[in-house]
């Protein structure tokens, strides 16, 4: 003797949003150098229940980063995307939060990318600032 098993067809919601995350300015948050793992580790635990995170970073990053070897382990996972040489991490993310239609987590105005940004509108509206205070990481969601 078998079961029935009945197909039901269920539209499937995502239960979380696409986030973009400036790393490179994560990780050097305030101008900090060396830039800190630290502080990529601190918005990932933040926001990974909430958001799939995009992380991108300037390809520059990881020879300066403070501990190369966890950064290397982010890479390696696809945790974090590095940009390619001569080309900014910040055109990859607006053009990712374009395409996915997403929030970009950074503190850069992004004002030199103007060309590619949809609008004025468009960028207040998906920018997110952040602050870290004391090993705490909170966003600013555009109103």
């Amino acid at each position: 003797m078998g079961f029935l098993c009945n197909y039901h067809s269920h539209e499937v919601t995502k239960i979380k949003q696409d986030i973009v995350a400036d790393i490179s300015n994560i990780a050097g948050y305030y101008s900090v150098f060396p830039p800190k793992i630290e502080n990529i580790k601190i918005m990932y635990n933040a926001l990974k229940y909430k958001y799939w995170i995009i992380g991108i970073a300037d390809w520059r990053l990881y020879d300066c980063i403070d501990y190369p070897g966890s950064y290397k382990y982010y890479l390696g996972r696809g945790i974090i995307t590095q940009a390619p040489p001569k080309i900014a991490a910040d055109i990859l993310m607006i053009m990712t939060a374009i395409k996915l239609d997403c929030l970009i987590v950074t503190n850069d105005n992004l004002g030199e990318y103007e060309e590619i940004i949809p609008s004025e509108f468009w960028l207040k509206s998906h920018r997110v600032p952040f602050d870290i205070i004391t090993d705490e990481f909170r966003i600013y969601l555009p109103k």
